[in-house]
Protein backbone atom coordinates (compact mmCIF):
# COMPACT_ATOMS: atom_id res chain seq x y z
CA UNK A 1 0.00 0.00 0.00
CA UNK A 2 1.48 3.35 -1.02
CA UNK A 3 1.03 6.15 1.52
CA UNK A 4 1.39 9.83 0.71
CA UNK A 5 1.75 12.60 3.28
CA UNK A 6 -0.38 15.58 2.33
CA UNK A 7 -0.25 19.00 3.93
CA UNK A 8 -2.03 21.93 2.28
CA UNK A 9 -2.06 20.14 -1.06
CA UNK A 10 -4.94 20.83 -3.41
CA UNK A 11 -7.14 17.77 -3.94
CA UNK A 12 -9.42 18.34 -6.91
CA UNK A 13 -9.28 22.11 -6.37
CA UNK A 14 -9.82 21.85 -2.59
CA UNK A 15 -7.10 23.23 -0.31
CA UNK A 16 -6.83 21.05 2.73
CA UNK A 17 -4.61 21.17 5.76
CA UNK A 18 -4.66 17.60 6.98
CA UNK A 19 -2.99 16.37 10.13
CA UNK A 20 -1.51 12.89 10.07
CA UNK A 21 -1.13 10.59 7.10
CA UNK A 22 -3.54 10.48 4.21
CA UNK A 23 -3.41 8.07 1.31
CA UNK A 24 -4.73 8.07 -2.21
CA UNK A 25 -5.57 4.42 -1.53
CA UNK A 26 -8.25 5.38 1.03
CA UNK A 27 -11.85 6.56 0.87
CA UNK A 28 -12.32 7.63 4.51
CA UNK A 29 -15.76 9.20 4.33
CA UNK A 30 -18.82 8.98 2.12
CA UNK A 31 -17.65 11.74 -0.28
CA UNK A 32 -13.99 10.75 -0.36
CA UNK A 33 -10.72 12.22 1.00
CA UNK A 34 -11.64 15.85 0.26
CA UNK A 35 -15.41 15.45 0.78
CA UNK A 36 -16.05 16.49 -2.84
CA UNK A 37 -16.50 13.13 -4.61
CA UNK A 38 -12.99 13.03 -6.11
CA UNK A 39 -10.65 10.04 -5.77
CA UNK A 40 -7.10 11.40 -6.14
CA UNK A 41 -4.94 8.86 -7.94
CA UNK A 42 -7.91 6.62 -8.66
CA UNK A 43 -8.12 4.74 -11.94
CA UNK A 44 -10.97 2.18 -11.90
CA UNK A 45 -12.31 0.48 -15.04
CA UNK A 46 -14.39 2.38 -17.55
CA UNK A 47 -16.25 -0.71 -18.76
CA UNK A 48 -17.63 -3.45 -16.53
CA UNK A 49 -20.53 -5.88 -16.17
CA UNK A 50 -21.53 -8.93 -14.15
CA UNK A 51 -19.05 -10.96 -16.21
CA UNK A 52 -16.31 -8.37 -16.74
CA UNK A 53 -13.93 -6.63 -14.30
CA UNK A 54 -15.72 -7.85 -11.15
CA UNK A 55 -12.93 -8.59 -8.68
CA UNK A 56 -15.43 -9.88 -6.13
CA UNK A 57 -19.09 -9.69 -5.20
CA UNK A 58 -20.27 -10.32 -1.65
CA UNK A 59 -23.77 -10.91 -0.33
CA UNK A 60 -24.69 -8.43 2.41
CA UNK A 61 -26.87 -9.12 5.44
CA UNK A 62 -29.79 -6.85 6.20
CA UNK A 63 -30.25 -3.56 4.40
CA UNK A 64 -28.72 -0.12 4.21
CA UNK A 65 -27.92 2.71 1.86
CA UNK A 66 -24.69 3.88 3.45
CA UNK A 67 -21.64 4.18 1.23
CA UNK A 68 -18.72 1.86 2.03
CA UNK A 69 -15.59 3.53 3.36
CA UNK A 70 -12.14 2.08 2.74
CA UNK A 71 -8.88 2.30 4.66
CA UNK A 72 -5.88 0.12 3.93
CA UNK A 73 -7.10 -3.41 3.30
CA UNK A 74 -10.47 -2.95 5.01
CA UNK A 75 -13.86 -2.04 3.58
CA UNK A 76 -16.45 -0.95 6.15
CA UNK A 77 -20.20 -1.01 5.70
CA UNK A 78 -23.16 -0.43 8.01
CA UNK A 79 -26.34 -2.46 7.93
CA UNK A 80 -29.61 -2.98 9.80
CA UNK A 81 -30.68 -6.61 9.99
CA UNK A 82 -34.02 -7.95 11.19
CA UNK A 83 -33.72 -10.47 14.01
CA UNK A 84 -37.14 -12.02 13.43
CA UNK A 85 -38.28 -11.05 16.92
CA UNK A 86 -41.63 -9.29 17.04
CA UNK A 87 -42.35 -6.87 19.87
CA UNK A 88 -45.87 -5.64 20.54
CA UNK A 89 -46.19 -1.86 20.74
CA UNK A 90 -47.36 -0.72 24.17
CA UNK A 91 -49.45 2.40 24.67
CA UNK A 92 -48.69 3.73 21.19
CA UNK A 93 -45.74 5.82 22.45
CA UNK A 94 -43.47 3.54 24.49
CA UNK A 95 -41.05 1.13 22.85
CA UNK A 96 -38.92 -1.75 23.95
CA UNK A 97 -35.26 -0.86 23.68
CA UNK A 98 -32.97 -3.88 24.01
CA UNK A 99 -29.29 -3.44 23.48
CA UNK A 100 -27.12 -6.25 22.09
CA UNK A 101 -23.73 -7.54 23.09
CA UNK A 102 -22.37 -4.01 23.13
CA UNK A 103 -25.27 -2.27 24.87
CA UNK A 104 -25.41 1.47 24.31
CA UNK A 105 -25.20 2.86 27.82
CA UNK A 106 -24.47 6.47 28.61
CA UNK A 107 -21.03 7.02 30.13
CA UNK A 108 -21.25 7.57 33.88
CA UNK A 109 -25.03 7.42 33.81
CA UNK A 110 -25.24 10.85 32.19
CA UNK A 111 -28.34 12.01 30.34
CA UNK A 112 -28.05 12.25 26.56
CA UNK A 113 -26.99 15.60 25.18
CA UNK A 114 -30.12 15.60 23.01
CA UNK A 115 -33.65 15.38 24.34
CA UNK A 116 -34.25 12.47 26.67
CA UNK A 117 -36.40 9.65 25.44
CA UNK A 118 -39.31 10.73 27.57
CA UNK A 119 -39.05 14.35 26.45
CA UNK A 120 -41.06 14.78 23.31
CA UNK A 121 -40.64 18.52 23.01
CA UNK A 122 -43.68 19.98 21.32
CA UNK A 123 -45.44 16.66 20.70
CA UNK A 124 -49.14 17.32 20.47
CA UNK A 125 -48.59 21.04 19.96
CA UNK A 126 -47.55 23.22 17.09
CA UNK A 127 -43.94 23.85 16.17
CA UNK A 128 -42.52 26.22 13.55
CA UNK A 129 -42.45 24.94 10.00
CA UNK A 130 -39.19 25.09 8.00
CA UNK A 131 -40.53 28.05 6.03
CA UNK A 132 -41.09 30.04 9.22
CA UNK A 133 -44.87 29.58 9.35
CA UNK A 134 -46.53 27.66 12.12
CA UNK A 135 -47.90 24.22 11.43
CA UNK A 136 -51.26 24.39 9.75
CA UNK A 137 -52.62 21.06 10.85
CA UNK A 138 -56.29 20.93 10.07
CA UNK A 139 -56.07 24.20 8.15
CA UNK A 140 -55.45 25.13 4.57
CA UNK A 141 -51.77 24.81 3.68
CA UNK A 142 -49.97 27.26 1.42
CA UNK A 143 -48.99 25.83 -1.92
CA UNK A 144 -45.28 25.79 -2.89
CA UNK A 145 -45.93 28.42 -5.56
CA UNK A 146 -47.33 30.81 -2.96
CA UNK A 147 -51.00 30.34 -3.88
CA UNK A 148 -53.42 28.81 -1.44
CA UNK A 149 -54.86 25.38 -2.10
CA UNK A 150 -58.17 25.74 -3.89
CA UNK A 151 -60.57 23.54 -1.97
CA UNK A 152 -64.32 23.16 -2.18
CA UNK A 153 -64.69 21.68 -5.66
CA UNK A 154 -62.15 23.78 -7.53
CA UNK A 155 -58.98 22.45 -9.09
CA UNK A 156 -55.94 22.00 -6.85
CA UNK A 157 -54.84 19.43 -4.30
CA UNK A 158 -58.01 19.64 -2.25
CA UNK A 159 -60.42 20.09 -5.14
CA UNK A 160 -62.73 17.71 -6.85
CA UNK A 161 -61.27 18.00 -10.33
CA UNK A 162 -57.92 16.99 -11.80
CA UNK A 163 -56.03 19.44 -13.96
CA UNK A 164 -53.45 17.29 -15.78
CA UNK A 165 -51.68 20.19 -17.47
CA UNK A 166 -51.21 21.93 -14.13
CA UNK A 167 -49.73 18.78 -12.58
CA UNK A 168 -47.39 18.24 -15.53
CA UNK A 169 -46.22 21.85 -15.38
CA UNK A 170 -45.70 21.69 -11.65
CA UNK A 171 -43.80 18.44 -11.30
CA UNK A 172 -42.11 18.02 -14.70
CA UNK A 173 -38.61 19.02 -13.61
CA UNK A 174 -36.87 17.73 -16.73
CA UNK A 175 -39.28 19.58 -19.05
CA UNK A 176 -40.05 16.61 -21.32
CA UNK A 177 -43.82 17.06 -21.04
CA UNK A 178 -44.39 13.87 -19.06
CA UNK A 179 -43.82 12.66 -15.50
CA UNK A 180 -41.17 10.01 -14.99
CA UNK A 181 -41.13 7.66 -11.99
CA UNK A 182 -39.24 10.06 -9.73
CA UNK A 183 -41.46 13.01 -10.68
CA UNK A 184 -44.59 10.96 -10.05
CA UNK A 185 -43.17 9.95 -6.67
CA UNK A 186 -42.66 13.62 -5.81
CA UNK A 187 -46.22 14.41 -6.87
CA UNK A 188 -47.67 11.56 -4.82
CA UNK A 189 -45.57 12.52 -1.80
CA UNK A 190 -46.78 16.10 -1.92
CA UNK A 191 -50.39 15.01 -2.30
CA UNK A 192 -50.12 12.62 0.61
CA UNK A 193 -48.42 15.23 2.73
CA UNK A 194 -51.23 17.65 1.93
CA UNK A 195 -53.94 15.21 2.96
CA UNK A 196 -51.94 13.89 5.91
CA UNK A 197 -51.45 17.43 7.21
CA UNK A 198 -55.08 18.48 6.85
CA UNK A 199 -57.02 15.32 7.59
CA UNK A 200 -54.49 13.90 10.03
CA UNK A 201 -54.48 17.22 11.85
CA UNK A 202 -58.25 17.07 12.29
CA UNK A 203 -58.02 13.53 13.63
CA UNK A 204 -55.21 14.39 16.02
CA UNK A 205 -57.02 17.40 17.40
CA UNK A 206 -60.15 15.33 18.03
CA UNK A 207 -58.14 12.58 19.71
CA UNK A 208 -55.89 15.01 21.55
CA UNK A 209 -52.77 13.45 20.05
CA UNK A 210 -50.31 14.56 17.42
CA UNK A 211 -50.06 12.56 14.20
CA UNK A 212 -46.43 13.61 13.69
CA UNK A 213 -44.14 10.66 13.10
CA UNK A 214 -47.02 8.16 12.81
CA UNK A 215 -46.15 6.69 9.44
CA UNK A 216 -47.47 9.25 6.95
CA UNK A 217 -46.46 8.84 3.33
CA UNK A 218 -42.83 8.59 4.36
CA UNK A 219 -42.95 6.01 7.12
CA UNK A 220 -44.60 2.64 7.21
CA UNK A 221 -46.07 3.03 10.69
CA UNK A 222 -44.53 2.24 14.03
CA UNK A 223 -42.18 -0.76 13.70
CA UNK A 224 -42.80 -3.84 15.82
CA UNK A 225 -39.82 -5.92 14.71
CA UNK A 226 -36.38 -5.92 16.27
CA UNK A 227 -33.23 -5.01 14.31
CA UNK A 228 -29.51 -5.52 14.79
CA UNK A 229 -27.46 -2.44 13.90
CA UNK A 230 -24.15 -3.69 12.61
CA UNK A 231 -20.72 -2.51 11.42
CA UNK A 232 -18.90 -5.03 9.20
CA UNK A 233 -15.29 -5.08 8.00
CA UNK A 234 -14.51 -6.87 4.72
CA UNK A 235 -11.14 -7.72 3.23
CA UNK A 236 -10.54 -5.29 0.39
CA UNK A 237 -8.78 -7.84 -1.81
CA UNK A 238 -11.11 -10.83 -1.43
CA UNK A 239 -14.43 -9.54 -0.12
CA UNK A 240 -14.30 -11.98 2.80
CA UNK A 241 -15.64 -10.79 6.13
CA UNK A 242 -12.98 -9.82 8.69
CA UNK A 243 -15.29 -9.06 11.60
CA UNK A 244 -18.67 -7.67 12.50
CA UNK A 245 -19.84 -5.74 15.53
CA UNK A 246 -23.41 -5.38 16.74
CA UNK A 247 -23.71 -1.81 17.99
CA UNK A 248 -27.30 -2.17 19.22
CA UNK A 249 -30.30 -4.47 19.03
CA UNK A 250 -33.68 -2.80 19.33
CA UNK A 251 -37.05 -1.99 17.81
CA UNK A 252 -36.86 1.39 16.01
CA UNK A 253 -39.18 4.01 17.47
CA UNK A 254 -40.53 5.15 14.07
CA UNK A 255 -40.71 4.07 10.45
CA UNK A 256 -38.87 5.25 7.35
CA UNK A 257 -39.47 6.14 3.70
CA UNK A 258 -39.99 3.15 1.41
CA UNK A 259 -36.64 3.84 -0.32
CA UNK A 260 -34.85 4.60 2.93
CA UNK A 261 -33.80 2.41 5.87
CA UNK A 262 -32.21 2.24 9.29
CA UNK A 263 -28.55 2.26 8.15
CA UNK A 264 -28.23 5.23 5.82
CA UNK A 265 -25.40 7.25 7.33
CA UNK A 266 -21.87 6.25 6.31
CA UNK A 267 -18.89 5.61 8.60
CA UNK A 268 -15.85 7.89 8.78
CA UNK A 269 -12.30 6.83 9.65
CA UNK A 270 -8.81 8.24 10.12
CA UNK A 271 -7.02 4.88 10.03
CA UNK A 272 -7.04 4.58 13.82
CA UNK A 273 -10.71 5.04 14.65
CA UNK A 274 -13.87 4.12 12.80
CA UNK A 275 -16.84 6.30 13.78
CA UNK A 276 -20.39 5.16 12.97
CA UNK A 277 -23.70 6.86 13.66
CA UNK A 278 -26.91 4.89 13.79
CA UNK A 279 -28.72 8.10 14.74
CA UNK A 280 -31.32 7.32 17.39
CA UNK A 281 -29.49 4.07 18.08
CA UNK A 282 -26.31 5.91 19.08
CA UNK A 283 -22.86 7.06 17.98
CA UNK A 284 -20.04 4.50 18.24
CA UNK A 285 -16.25 4.58 17.98
CA UNK A 286 -14.25 1.41 17.25
CA UNK A 287 -10.59 0.79 16.61
CA UNK A 288 -9.53 -0.78 13.33
CA UNK A 289 -9.86 -4.29 14.77
CA UNK A 290 -13.41 -3.67 15.86
CA UNK A 291 -12.85 -3.05 19.55
CA UNK A 292 -15.36 -0.59 20.97
CA UNK A 293 -13.68 2.58 22.27
CA UNK A 294 -16.74 4.58 23.33
CA UNK A 295 -20.43 5.08 22.60
CA UNK A 296 -22.81 8.00 22.96
CA UNK A 297 -26.59 8.21 23.16
CA UNK A 298 -28.37 11.41 22.08
CA UNK A 299 -31.94 10.15 22.43
CA UNK A 300 -34.48 9.68 19.67
CA UNK A 301 -34.83 11.74 16.51
CA UNK A 302 -38.30 12.48 15.17
CA UNK A 303 -38.00 12.90 11.43
CA UNK A 304 -40.46 14.67 9.19
CA UNK A 305 -43.17 12.22 8.11
CA UNK A 306 -41.00 9.38 9.41
CA UNK A 307 -38.72 9.78 6.39
CA UNK A 308 -35.88 8.12 8.32
CA UNK A 309 -32.44 9.32 9.41
CA UNK A 310 -29.41 9.64 7.17
CA UNK A 311 -26.67 12.12 8.12
CA UNK A 312 -23.09 10.86 8.46
CA UNK A 313 -20.58 12.09 11.04
CA UNK A 314 -17.61 14.23 9.97
CA UNK A 315 -14.13 13.85 11.41
CA UNK A 316 -11.31 16.41 11.51
CA UNK A 317 -8.26 16.05 13.72
CA UNK A 318 -9.49 15.07 17.17
CA UNK A 319 -13.05 16.29 16.61
CA UNK A 320 -16.13 14.34 15.53
CA UNK A 321 -19.00 16.49 14.23
CA UNK A 322 -22.57 15.19 14.23
CA UNK A 323 -25.64 16.94 12.82
CA UNK A 324 -28.88 16.40 14.77
CA UNK A 325 -31.59 18.14 12.75
CA UNK A 326 -35.09 16.77 13.31
CA UNK A 327 -38.61 17.74 14.41
CA UNK A 328 -37.47 18.23 17.98
CA UNK A 329 -34.58 20.28 19.35
CA UNK A 330 -32.02 20.42 16.53
CA UNK A 331 -28.32 20.94 17.19
CA UNK A 332 -24.78 20.48 15.92
CA UNK A 333 -22.51 18.47 18.22
CA UNK A 334 -18.72 18.31 18.44
CA UNK A 335 -17.11 15.47 20.41
CA UNK A 336 -13.62 14.38 21.30
CA UNK A 337 -12.57 11.59 18.93
CA UNK A 338 -10.64 9.67 21.58
CA UNK A 339 -13.13 9.78 24.45
CA UNK A 340 -16.53 10.77 23.06
CA UNK A 341 -16.66 13.66 25.50
CA UNK A 342 -18.78 16.60 24.36
CA UNK A 343 -16.67 19.59 23.26
CA UNK A 344 -19.55 21.88 22.35
CA UNK A 345 -23.14 21.97 21.20
CA UNK A 346 -24.80 24.67 19.10
CA UNK A 347 -28.59 24.72 18.88
CA UNK A 348 -29.99 25.06 15.35
CA UNK A 349 -33.21 26.65 14.19
CA UNK A 350 -33.86 23.86 11.69
CA UNK A 351 -36.31 21.01 11.20
CA UNK A 352 -35.46 17.58 9.75
CA UNK A 353 -32.21 17.46 7.79
CA UNK A 354 -30.13 14.79 6.11
CA UNK A 355 -26.94 16.48 4.93
CA UNK A 356 -23.45 15.64 6.19
CA UNK A 357 -21.28 18.49 7.59
CA UNK A 358 -18.11 19.39 5.72
CA UNK A 359 -14.97 20.74 7.41
CA UNK A 360 -12.64 23.14 5.63
CA UNK A 361 -9.91 25.66 6.42
CA UNK A 362 -9.92 29.21 5.06
CA UNK A 363 -7.54 31.99 6.12
CA UNK A 364 -6.40 29.85 9.02
CA UNK A 365 -9.91 29.32 10.39
CA UNK A 366 -11.19 25.74 10.53
CA UNK A 367 -14.93 25.77 10.00
CA UNK A 368 -17.83 23.34 9.74
CA UNK A 369 -20.34 24.13 6.99
CA UNK A 370 -23.83 22.63 7.09
CA UNK A 371 -26.70 22.88 4.63
CA UNK A 372 -30.19 23.66 5.89
CA UNK A 373 -33.68 24.66 4.84
CA UNK A 374 -33.54 27.96 6.70
CA UNK A 375 -29.89 28.70 5.95
CA UNK A 376 -26.46 27.39 5.06
CA UNK A 377 -24.35 27.95 8.18
CA UNK A 378 -20.66 27.95 9.01
CA UNK A 379 -19.40 27.26 12.54
CA UNK A 380 -15.93 27.61 14.01
CA UNK A 381 -14.70 24.10 14.70
CA UNK A 382 -12.83 25.00 17.88
CA UNK A 383 -15.82 26.31 19.85
CA UNK A 384 -18.96 26.10 17.71
CA UNK A 385 -19.28 29.85 17.19
CA UNK A 386 -21.53 30.77 14.26
CA UNK A 387 -19.35 32.51 11.68
CA UNK A 388 -21.87 33.18 8.92
CA UNK A 389 -25.16 32.10 7.45
CA UNK A 390 -26.83 32.43 4.06
CA UNK A 391 -30.52 31.79 3.31
CA UNK A 392 -32.13 30.80 0.04
CA UNK A 393 -32.26 26.99 -0.01
CA UNK A 394 -35.46 25.05 -0.65
CA UNK A 395 -37.18 22.91 1.96
CA UNK A 396 -35.68 19.50 2.72
CA UNK A 397 -32.16 20.69 1.87
CA UNK A 398 -30.47 17.29 1.59
CA UNK A 399 -27.32 17.72 -0.60
CA UNK A 400 -24.12 18.32 1.35
CA UNK A 401 -21.90 21.34 0.75
CA UNK A 402 -18.77 21.09 -1.40
CA UNK A 403 -15.93 23.58 -1.07
CA UNK A 404 -12.78 24.71 -2.84
CA UNK A 405 -10.11 27.22 -1.79
CA UNK A 406 -12.45 30.22 -1.85
CA UNK A 407 -16.07 29.11 -2.12
CA UNK A 408 -18.73 26.92 -0.60
CA UNK A 409 -21.30 25.58 -3.07
CA UNK A 410 -24.74 24.88 -1.60
CA UNK A 411 -27.74 23.47 -3.43
CA UNK A 412 -31.18 21.92 -2.92
CA UNK A 413 -33.99 20.79 -5.18
CA UNK A 414 -37.26 19.95 -3.40
CA UNK A 415 -40.23 22.14 -4.37
CA UNK A 416 -37.93 24.46 -6.24
CA UNK A 417 -34.26 24.71 -7.12
CA UNK A 418 -31.37 26.73 -5.72
CA UNK A 419 -27.60 26.74 -6.13
CA UNK A 420 -25.37 29.38 -4.55
CA UNK A 421 -21.62 29.99 -4.73
CA UNK A 422 -20.78 31.58 -1.36
CA UNK A 423 -17.38 33.20 -0.92
CA UNK A 424 -15.57 32.02 2.21
CA UNK A 425 -14.26 34.56 4.68
CA UNK A 426 -17.47 36.50 5.28
CA UNK A 427 -19.26 37.00 8.60
CA UNK A 428 -22.82 37.48 9.77
CA UNK A 429 -25.78 37.16 7.42
CA UNK A 430 -24.53 36.82 3.84
CA UNK A 431 -27.97 36.53 2.23
CA UNK A 432 -28.16 38.72 -0.90
CA UNK A 433 -24.68 40.08 -0.18
CA UNK A 434 -21.63 40.33 -2.42
CA UNK A 435 -20.38 37.12 -0.83
CA UNK A 436 -22.92 35.27 -2.96
CA UNK A 437 -21.12 35.58 -6.29
CA UNK A 438 -23.56 33.63 -8.45
CA UNK A 439 -26.74 31.59 -8.15
CA UNK A 440 -28.87 29.24 -10.26
CA UNK A 441 -32.50 28.25 -9.97
CA UNK A 442 -33.09 25.13 -12.02
CA UNK A 443 -31.93 21.54 -12.45
CA UNK A 444 -30.62 21.04 -8.88
CA UNK A 445 -30.81 17.72 -6.99
CA UNK A 446 -33.23 16.65 -4.30
CA UNK A 447 -31.19 13.77 -2.80
CA UNK A 448 -27.75 13.42 -4.51
CA UNK A 449 -24.91 15.69 -3.51
CA UNK A 450 -22.79 17.41 -6.19
CA UNK A 451 -19.34 16.52 -7.47
CA UNK A 452 -16.65 19.22 -7.48
CA UNK A 453 -13.83 18.37 -9.88
CA UNK A 454 -11.34 20.38 -11.94
CA UNK A 455 -13.10 23.70 -11.50
CA UNK A 456 -16.49 22.28 -12.44
CA UNK A 457 -19.52 21.36 -10.36
CA UNK A 458 -21.60 18.39 -11.52
CA UNK A 459 -25.14 17.80 -10.31
CA UNK A 460 -28.36 16.00 -11.20
CA UNK A 461 -31.93 17.25 -11.40
CA UNK A 462 -34.27 16.06 -8.67
CA UNK A 463 -33.67 12.34 -8.28
CA UNK A 464 -33.26 11.86 -12.02
CA UNK A 465 -30.46 11.04 -14.43
CA UNK A 466 -30.52 14.56 -15.88
CA UNK A 467 -27.09 16.16 -15.67
CA UNK A 468 -25.91 19.76 -15.50
CA UNK A 469 -22.33 21.03 -15.20
CA UNK A 470 -21.21 24.57 -14.35
CA UNK A 471 -17.94 26.43 -14.24
CA UNK A 472 -17.31 27.18 -10.57
CA UNK A 473 -15.76 30.62 -11.09
CA UNK A 474 -18.41 32.17 -13.32
CA UNK A 475 -21.39 29.88 -12.79
CA UNK A 476 -21.60 29.47 -16.55
CA UNK A 477 -23.51 26.41 -17.72
CA UNK A 478 -21.28 23.97 -19.57
CA UNK A 479 -23.81 21.14 -19.76
CA UNK A 480 -27.50 21.87 -19.23
CA UNK A 481 -30.12 19.27 -18.40
CA UNK A 482 -28.73 16.39 -20.46
CA UNK A 483 -30.50 13.08 -19.87
CA UNK A 484 -28.11 10.16 -19.33
CA UNK A 485 -29.09 7.27 -21.52
CA UNK A 486 -30.20 4.20 -19.56
CA UNK A 487 -30.00 5.83 -16.10
CA UNK A 488 -33.41 5.74 -14.41
CA UNK A 489 -33.62 7.49 -11.06
CA UNK A 490 -30.58 8.61 -9.06
CA UNK A 491 -30.09 8.75 -5.30
CA UNK A 492 -26.34 8.16 -5.38
CA UNK A 493 -23.92 11.09 -5.67
CA UNK A 494 -21.50 11.25 -8.63
CA UNK A 495 -17.79 10.53 -8.14
CA UNK A 496 -14.71 11.02 -10.30
CA UNK A 497 -11.31 9.44 -10.83
CA UNK A 498 -8.78 9.12 -13.64
CA UNK A 499 -10.42 11.83 -15.72
CA UNK A 500 -13.81 10.10 -15.59
CA UNK A 501 -17.10 10.69 -13.77
CA UNK A 502 -19.22 7.78 -12.52
CA UNK A 503 -22.98 8.10 -11.95
CA UNK A 504 -24.91 5.12 -10.57
CA UNK A 505 -28.63 4.78 -11.24
CA UNK A 506 -31.33 3.12 -9.20
CA UNK A 507 -31.93 0.67 -12.04
CA UNK A 508 -28.40 -0.78 -11.92
CA UNK A 509 -26.96 1.32 -14.76
CA UNK A 510 -23.65 3.08 -14.14
CA UNK A 511 -22.86 5.83 -16.64
CA UNK A 512 -19.19 6.76 -17.15
CA UNK A 513 -18.47 10.22 -18.58
CA UNK A 514 -15.37 12.11 -19.50
CA UNK A 515 -14.46 14.67 -16.81
CA UNK A 516 -14.53 17.63 -19.18
CA UNK A 517 -16.49 20.74 -20.05
CA UNK A 518 -18.50 18.86 -22.67
CA UNK A 519 -20.78 15.87 -22.29
CA UNK A 520 -18.99 12.78 -23.54
CA UNK A 521 -20.32 9.37 -22.54
CA UNK A 522 -17.53 6.82 -22.37
CA UNK A 523 -19.56 3.79 -21.29
CA UNK A 524 -22.96 2.71 -20.04
CA UNK A 525 -22.59 -0.29 -17.75
CA UNK A 526 -25.35 -2.55 -16.42
CA UNK A 527 -25.28 -4.63 -13.25
CA UNK A 528 -27.89 -6.90 -11.66
CA UNK A 529 -28.50 -4.62 -8.69
CA UNK A 530 -30.33 -1.48 -7.63
CA UNK A 531 -27.96 1.27 -6.43
CA UNK A 532 -28.99 3.94 -3.95
CA UNK A 533 -25.54 4.26 -2.35
CA UNK A 534 -22.81 6.52 -3.67
CA UNK A 535 -19.79 4.76 -5.23
CA UNK A 536 -16.42 4.73 -3.47
CA UNK A 537 -13.11 4.65 -5.38
CA UNK A 538 -9.62 3.67 -4.26
CA UNK A 539 -6.77 2.99 -6.66
CA UNK A 540 -7.98 0.82 -9.53
CA UNK A 541 -11.11 -0.30 -7.63
CA UNK A 542 -14.63 1.08 -7.47
CA UNK A 543 -16.94 -0.20 -4.73
CA UNK A 544 -20.68 -0.29 -5.39
CA UNK A 545 -23.13 -1.24 -2.70
CA UNK A 546 -26.39 -2.58 -4.07
CA UNK A 547 -29.57 -3.62 -2.33
CA UNK A 548 -28.23 -7.12 -1.74
CA UNK A 549 -24.56 -7.25 -2.73
CA UNK A 550 -21.34 -5.29 -2.42
CA UNK A 551 -19.29 -5.16 -5.64
CA UNK A 552 -15.61 -4.54 -6.06
CA UNK A 553 -15.02 -3.57 -9.70
CA UNK A 554 -11.35 -3.47 -10.73
CA UNK A 555 -9.01 -3.71 -13.66
CA UNK A 556 -7.16 -6.99 -13.65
Amino acid sequence: MKFIHLTKIGLGGLAWSLAGTVTAENWPTWRGPAANGVAPGGNPPTVFSESKNVQWKTKLPGSGSSTPVIWGDQVFIMTAEKTGKKVAAAGGESREREQGAERSQRPGGERPEGRGRGEQGSRGGERPRPDGDRSSRGRERPRPDGERSERGGQSGFGGGSFNREEFIKRFDKDGDGELNDAERDTMRDELRQQFSGERGGERSRRSGRSSRGRGGFGGGGKPTEEYRFVLISFDRNTGKENWRRVAATQVPHEGHHRDHGYASGSPVTDGEHIIVSFGSRGLYCYDMKGKLQWKKDFGDMRMRNSFGEGTSPALHGDTVVLLWDHEGDSALYALDKKTGKLKWKNDRNEASGWCTPVVTIHDGVTQVIVNGTRAVRSYQLSDGKLLWQCSGQTSNAIPSIVVDENFAYAMSGFRGAHLAAIRLGGSGDLTDSKSVTWTANRGTPYTPSPLLSNGRIWYLSGNNGILSVRDTKSGKLLVEGERLDGVSGVYASPVSAGGRVYIAGRNGTVSVLKDSAKLEVLATNELDEKFDCSPAIVGNQIFLRGKENLYCIATK
